[in-house]
């Protein structure tokens, strides 16, 4: 019995940890949306793995290939375990892109916020169980972000 529940302890605590991974740019907005992300997921420092990744960085490439992130130009995104997508309130979250509280930067304003993502961690059933992009408005004036 003994050896059973070590067993169990053993599986446990091997288990894969649930992880944040986040991309950004040293650029103001980037910066600007790092501070606030960092800000919420302070609270969650014991249970998951935090890692950050310069997108710029050539050795984040095949990691954002991997998730199949934007190809071109992105400014920040939030993978949670794996995942980018969530469903909150009925509708499908991008944790890509800018968050609301950057207006006015141009095509890579998201559809996120802060609780947002404070929901998503708090409850992980919330994340899709594939990443979708999304799809941006390829019609506005500025290709680029504004400050990026």
């Amino acid at each position: 019995m003994l050896s059973l529940l070590f067993f169990s302890l053993t599986a446990l605590s091997t288990t894969s940890p649930n992880t944040i991974e986040v991309f950004h740019k040293e650029m103001p907005p980037s910066l600007e949306t790092l501070e606030k992300v960092n800000e919420v997921i302070a609270g969650f420092a014991d249970e998951y793995e935090i890692t950050y990744h310069l997108i710029t960085d050539p050795a984040s490439s095949e990691l954002i290939q991997s998730y199949n992130l934007p190809g071109t130009h992105f400014p920040f995104a939030v993978v949670i375990n794996g995942k980018y997508s969530a469903t909150i309130n009925n509708e499908t979250i991008f944790f890509v892109h800018f968050p609301h509280f950057i207006h006015g930067i141009g095509r890579h304003e998201g559809n996120w916020s802060m609780d947002f993502l404070e929901q998503v961690l708090t409850d992980r059933s919330l994340l899709l169980d594939e990443n979708i992009l999304p799809v941006l408005d390829e019609s506005e004036e500025t290709s680029e972000c504004e400050g990026e």
